[in-house]
């Protein structure tokens, strides 16, 4: 019976996200005039315009963002002294991004991270902490960079799924921090499980010694301000890969609009709300970009733009995976 409520629930869930998923998709559409024919032809016409120059440059600029946050994972290793080289990590990286095309949430590629890395590390446990607190301190980083955006645009621009969003994600950041450094919760989940369902007595001392894992960090204070640090360039530079991509179908972009815009942007695509963010990306740019006054050809040019980017990073990360030698611990105690 409960198998069955399980399943239940998971189809309703799917089916709840595939409707919002094609709702986002209609509301893309229905904003960039893609119903009509002269919005079809306005929208090709930017997309055959695209400045290569720029292009270009937000290609680029696209991998060094990449490779500065494949940098953050590696300073967190290196803090637990787990030692693997830049290039292995880069390519897990990837690969992750190659997963999270086709898994049901954005975070199915961090699942493989973490069972990779497990495999060259030879410890399931430190990797899973390691991909945990690279993306609490991003979103934690996240937030408060959104919350300063949302400030200082407030007066011009009050848009209520920012403030939700904001709302939201401070939630679920607060559950988190009090879920790690409070052992109670765990104890008290391990205490009700134990002795009435056996089977699950190895999940809970492998939640136990993740937990431990993910605690060890707040004891080591500089790694944790140093990846906030990184953190914030990774912003910086996705603000400017935005703006460079913006820049490839008009000159009129402002730079100071777009960093206060993109981290807005990207809370919203943050939202679990449909199957691998299709459509909630380009929902994103479409309200955020018209409620700043650029057109929805723009913003969903810019988002398409962005999009094939993520798709070109998937199969980089397939090329990766394909070609990832077999599995040989490179962990050590760093000296």
């Amino acid at each position: 019976m409960n198998r069955s409520g399980s399943k239940s629930r998971k189809r309703l869930w799917l089916l709840l996200k595939l409707a919002v998923t094609i709702g986002l998709v209609v509301f893309v559409i229905y904003k960039a005039d893609l119903l009509d024919p002269d919005g079809r032809k306005a929208l090709w016409q930017t997309l055959r315009n695209v400045d290569l120059f720029y292009l270009a440059i937000s290609f680029l600029v696209s991998v060094v963002a990449n490779l500065v946050s494949t940098y953050k994972w590696q300073v967190l290793l290196l803090s637990r002294r787990i030692v693997v080289r830049l290039y292995r990590l880069f390519a897990l990286y990837y690969i992750g991004k190659f997963f999270n095309l086709f898994l049901p949430t954005g975070m199915g590629g961090d699942v493989v991270r973490v069972y990779e890395l497990g495999k060259i590390t030879g410890t399931n446990t430190e990797s899973l902490a390691s991909v945990f607190i690279d993306r609490f301190t991003g979103m934690i980083t996240l937030t408060i960079v959104s919350l300063v955006a949302v400030l200082v645009s407030l007066r011009e621009h009050d848009l209520p799924i920012i403030t939700y969003s904001l709302a939201v994600c401070v939630f679920l950041i607060s559950i988190l921090i009090w879920l790690m450094l409070d052992r109670r919760p765990l104890a008290l989940f391990s205490n009700l499980i134990t002795g009435r369902f056996e089977s699950l007595t190895p999940l809970i001392q492998k939640l136990a010694r993740t937990h431990d894992a993910v605690r060890a960090y707040k004891d080591n204070l500089p790694t944790l301000w140093y990846t906030f640090a990184i953190s914030l360039l990774f912003y910086f530079l996705a603000v400017i890969n935005v703006w460079v991509s913006a820049l490839a179908f008009s000159r009129e972009v402002e730079f100071l609009t777009i960093l206060v815009a993109v981290p807005a942007i990207m809370l919203i695509m943050n939202l679990p709300v449909s199957i691998g963010g299709l459509g909630l990306m380009e929902a994103a740019y479409t309200i955020i970009f018209t409620s700043f006054g650029y057109s929805s050809g723009l913003a969903v040019s810019t988002a398409l733009l962005i999009r094939l980017k993520t798709l070109i990073d998937g199969v980089v990360g397939s090329i990766f995976y394909l070609a990832k030698p077999e599995p040989i611990s490179e962990s050590r105690e760093a000296s």
